[in-house]
Formats: structure tokens, C-alpha cells, sequence
């Protein structure tokens, strides 16, 4: 992770995890089913929360979160 030179509360695998969700669900990427399957959730409720994050505020602050804005 540093050599990719993220640092701080992302620079855990979980924090990657979610941040790859996330930016998945942002970018209309990838379906909620597909995501559930890639992330091995047993249900679609707990990938359904990657769906929290939709308003333009909240995707600035999580892409500000991640360096991207």
C-alpha cells in the first residue's frame, strides 16, 4: 500500500474492499447481484449497502476520502 502510496485509514484491506464496492456501485459498473457474488456475501441486504452512498455530496466525500477530488 505505500508503494501505491495510500496511507491512513484506507491503507487496510477492508478500507480497499469497501472503496472498490463503492466505486463500482458509483459507476454503475458492476450489478448489485454481481457485486454480492464477487464479495461473497450470503445476502443481497448486506451488499445493498454500498447502495447507501448515491447523493453527489456523499460521492465527493468519499472520492475526497480516497484522493480523487
Amino acid at each position: 500500500m505505500a508503494e501505491a502510496g495510500i496511507h491512513g485509514k484506507q491503507a487496510t484491506i477492508k478500507a480497499l474492499r469497501h472503496g472498490f464496492a463503492v466505486a463500482q456501485v458509483l459507476a454503475g459498473k458492476i450489478t448489485l447481484p454481481e457485486l454480492q457474488k464477487l464479495l461473497g456475501h450470503a445476502s443481497l441486504e448486506t451488499t445493498a449497502i454500498y447502495l447507501q452512498v448515491h447523493t453527489d455530496d456523499q460521492a465527493s466525500r468519499v472520492n475526497a476520502a480516497w484522493g480523487k477530488g
